[in-house]
């Protein structure tokens, strides 16, 4: 367990604390803070006590319990150098340890010393969240169990449900099962996600497995049906072969020697006939042109000349019996040369026959010739298709045992599946443990909910604070019974036995109420047994509401928690006649505020 004991507060130019050092030990016993206002006519509103219970708090978490803007904390007068100093002492075990805040404004400051040696963080946050984590409180716990301003904090049974649920979570420490919870919740969700990311993934893979499966089945029966059109495609090929080979005839070649022969024997008498022809024509075409030539110097002799046509003489009679006889011999010359011209026709055209002849006879050779190569061409065609079919074959026979070779046919395949097949099986195993881890967050979440332990824990202390609260009832002498249920929902019942509400009450009845669920918190707070402080501090405690028979249960309530527990209690009061006490061990704490600065004085009776 860990004991916390506030040791003194320091302050200056804090609020109406001016320059002047105002220092508080404190002590054991119930003391009193009070104070004059001489700016108001001896009154003893606004003297600056709540001061104190501020700076406390101010010096732990950086800020009032007033909530005071922190350019109205300075000091208006001095208006800087505002400085709280407050000094503790931790207790665990054997071990003791002593802290020193230092916090200020203008400069913002904040230092935390820790036996004497600065243990200040990096930064003005840092500090204060390990100032809260050595004290173990927050601002809201500090308020309700340490320094307790009754008249400007809400009354608990004034606060709403969740406020309230809030509270009463933090006075058991069950908000740790609320952080846990929501801790809980934000892994559960990440493990959700992981489950419904692992699984969605798992059947993806679980598909391409199967999709793996299946693409070795198709490609089998693929290369089943591959196997059987080869398979026919070489008896088609085979006998389209045979075809072929049948289609192969070979030529006599001693017959084809012998027709080329007298092709070349045909061909080489040809030209010759074809010259004598052509001499013969030359011969016809010569006598052609004496022909012409003697019809021409016909023509010109006429019949009926009286001179010469060349020498211009005149004609005697003689000379016309000549002309005659000429006339006559080339007549006849003329027809010689057409009956020469006859014969030759007649040899030119015996040539012709027989050159004829010869033509056809070489036709025909070269016709057989021709077709002997049209056969020795085809017989090439023909082999070269059966090479390029056997060609074929070979490939389909490779073809078929490529095929046949499962194993490395499908070695892709086969390593694709157990890629597949392993990634399955890793997603499966992940998938379980998502699973279970999914259960056992489920089952964390339901300890860690208002159905788990902190119902148990909640069950098990209930009894313990309404008898608190009813002890503490029966102490004020209040009208009414009051207790929780589980759901911390307040049940209380009149004198007359009758429910109603907090609200039916007068002001000095729920004044009653809440200094009896007060003091239960406090208790039970102390109940938890990690932490505890020897200072309480109670703002306006025996003030407004309460009479004088009031104030004294109050007193003596406080009184047997000083001797219970060894507290130091503090009471800032405007009442005068709580001056007049004797608070047996404390002291009173004199404050005066004269010129708008409060100070500390000497207290006389």
């Amino acid at each position: 367990m860990k004991h916390v004991n506030f040791n003194s507060i320091k302050l200056k130019n804090f609020l109406s604390v001016g320059n002047d050092l105002v220092e508080v030990n404190f002590k054991t016993g119930i003391s009193i803070i009070a104070g004059t206002n001489k700016d108001k006519l001896d009154r003893r509103n606004g003297v600056g006590k709540s001061t104190i219970a501020d700076s406390i708090h101010f010096a732990i978490f950086g800020e009032t319990i007033r909530e005071i803007p922190k350019s109205n904390i300075i000091n208006n007068i001095t208006q800087k150098r505002t400085h709280v100093e407050l000094s503790f002492s931790i207790i665990e075990g054997n071990e003791t340890n002593h802290y020193n805040i230092v916090r200020s404004l203008k400069p913002t400051k904040c230092f935390l010393f820790i036996n004497d040696e600065d243990k200040t963080e990096s930064t003005i946050i840092n500090t204060t969240n390990r100032i809260k984590e050595l004290l173990s409180a927050s601002s809201e716990l500090f308020q309700n169990c340490v320094i307790m301003s009754i008249n400007t904090t809400l009354p608990f049974m004034a606060q709403k449900k969740v406020e309230k649920r809030k509270f009463i979570e933090g006075i058991l420490k069950l908000e740790v099962f609320s952080q846990m919870l929501q801790v809980a919740r934000l892994e559960h969700n990440e493990v959700l996600k992981d489950y419904e990311s692992t699984n969605k993934e798992l059947i993806h893979q679980n598909n391409y497995k199967d999709i793996s499966i299946k693409q070795i089945e198709v490609k089998k029966e693929e290369d089943k049906n591959k196997v059987d059109r080869c398979e026919q495609d070489l008896a088609r090929k085979n006998k389209k072969i045979s075809t072929l080979q049948k289609q192969i005839t070979e030529p006599d070649l001693e017959l084809v020697r012998s027709i080329k022969e007298k092709k070349v024997s045909f061909d080489a008498k040809i030209p010759t006939i074809q010259e004598a022809i052509d001499n013969f024509y030359l011969k016809v075409m010569g006598y052609e042109a004496e022909i012409k030539m003697f019809k021409k110097t016909l023509g010109k002799i006429g019949t009926n000349l009286s001179e010469c046509p060349v020498c211009l003489h005149e004609i005697s009679s003689d000379d016309r019996d000549h002309i005659e006889e000429e006339k006559c011999k080339i007549a006849t010359d003329i027809k010689v040369r057409e009956e020469d011209i006859k014969d030759i026709h007649v040899q030119i055209n015996s040539l012709k026959d027989i050159k004829d002849t010869y033509t056809s006879e070489s036709n025909k050779c070269k016709s057989f010739l021709k077709e002997c190569l049209v056969a020795v061409e085809s017989n090439r065609r023909v082999r070269s298709t059966i090479d390029d079919i056997q060609e074929e074959i070979e490939e389909i026979n490779k073809e078929i045992i490529d095929i046949n070779s499962i194993t490395d046919n499908y070695k892709d395949l086969n390593l694709q599946l157990k890629k597949y097949t392993e990634e399955v099986s890793i997603l499966e195993n992940q998938v379980e443990t998502l699973s279970n881890d999914n259960k056992i967050l489920e089952f964390v979440k339901f300890v860690l909910s208002e159905e788990g332990v902190k119902s148990y824990i909640v069950k098990k202390i209930l009894n313990i604070l309404n008898n608190r609260l009813l002890y503490y009832l029966d102490k004020m002498d209040a009208n009414c019974v009051c207790k929780f249920n589980e759901f911390f929902e307040e049940e209380i019942k009149n004198d007359k036995g009758k429910e109603c509400s907090y609200f039916n009450f007068s002001g000095a009845e729920r004044k009653n109420i809440d200094l009896a669920c007060l003091f239960t918190f406090m208790d039970i707070r102390r109940m938890q047994g990690d932490v505890s402080y020897n200072l309480v501090m109670f703002d306006e405690l025996l003030d407004s509401s309460l009479d004088e028979k009031g104030v004294e249960l109050v007193i003596k309530i406080l009184k047997d928690r000083v001797d219970q527990y060894t507290e130091g209690v503090y009471i800032i009061s405007h009442r005068k006649e709580s001056t007049k006490e004797s608070f047996r061990d404390g002291e009173v704490i004199y404050l005066e505020k004269s010129n708008g600065i409060t100070r500390r004085v000497e207290y006389n009776n």
